[in-house]
């Protein structure tokens, strides 16, 4: 019988051993099958973008132990907990599909936040998230900018001026909706003679604009309208708003200007 070498200071032998006990020492099994009809998609998780599943099976195709060394996650029920989009891979590609079971009860916000940890949830997928689990105030949201083609970010703005770190963690609340749909209203307005009026920065600065006591709307568009040769695309928030003034007051009385910021 051959000896196994024990080495200085407990380093591990040619044979993988060690003199050494690890009490901390932990096991995660990964399994493979092709049996890809046992596993259930979580209902509210993101949607599957199928140009990324083309990729992954471009990827699968030229290396198939990709897979092996990137498991999906699943609770005991396999339902998907990661990686809805290597599954339909491995299926389109007819591989087998490696997977970890997570003992622990899952809930959908712990998959977001599992997902969230890999960059590859967007606001999108968070709002409805939310709203698939019963949130109302997410529902609202999704309503709110959804309705006016806006992006998720621009939509915060409007919605109260909340932050995108509110939006992921679940703490999203409506705070005056009559008010986030007049000044979206006015923002369509501008955005027939501003492409961009969309835009994070513009829109900051005109929700700002917007909120002067002294601020009167149809002027605004009156002024937008004679004055679009002087729009343009600019760097920051203070800019747009400089330039949204200088439109607002042009060839107006003194008397009649007003400071926007």
């Amino acid at each position: 019988m051959s000896e196994i070498k024990k080495r200085p200071n407990g380093e591990v032998d040619d044979t993988g051993f060690s003199d050494v006990t690890d009490a901390t020492l932990k096991s995660s099994v990964v399994l493979g099958t092709k049996l890809y009809s046992k596993f259930t998609l979580i209902s509210g998780n993101r949607g599957v973008s199928e140009a990324h599943i083309d990729k992954l099976v471009a990827m699968i195709t030229a290396d198939e132990d990709w897979l092996e060394f990137n498991p999906i996650t699943v609770d005991s029920n396999l339902h998907v907990l990661d990686g809805q989009h290597r599954l339909i891979a491995a299926q389109k590609a007819n591989v087998h599909i490696w997977y970890k079971i997570r003992s622990k009860k899952t809930s959908l916000e712990v998959v977001a936040r599992i997902n969230d940890c890999q960059k590859s949830w967007t606001p999108d997928d968070f709002v409805f998230m939310y709203s698939t689990l019963g949130n109302v105030h997410y529902k609202a949201f999704w309503e709110f900018y959804k309705g006016y083609g806006l992006s998720p970010s621009t939509g915060l703005i409007l919605f109260g001026g909340q932050s995108m770190k509110s939006l992921r963690n679940g703490t999203l609340k409506v705070v005056d909706i009559l008010k986030a749909e007049e000044i979206a209203d006015a923002l369509m307005d501008v955005k027939k003679y501003v492409p961009f009026a969309d835009y994070n920065r513009f829109a900051s600065a005109f929700v700002r604009v917007f909120e002067n006591k002294e601020y009167n709307h149809k002027r605004m568009l009156t002024k937008l309208r004679q004055r679009k040769d002087v729009i343009r695309k600019l760097a920051t928030v203070e800019d747009y708003m400089r330039m949204l003034e200088d439109i607002y007051n042009h060839k107006l009385p003194v008397t009649d200007k007003i400071r926007f910021f």
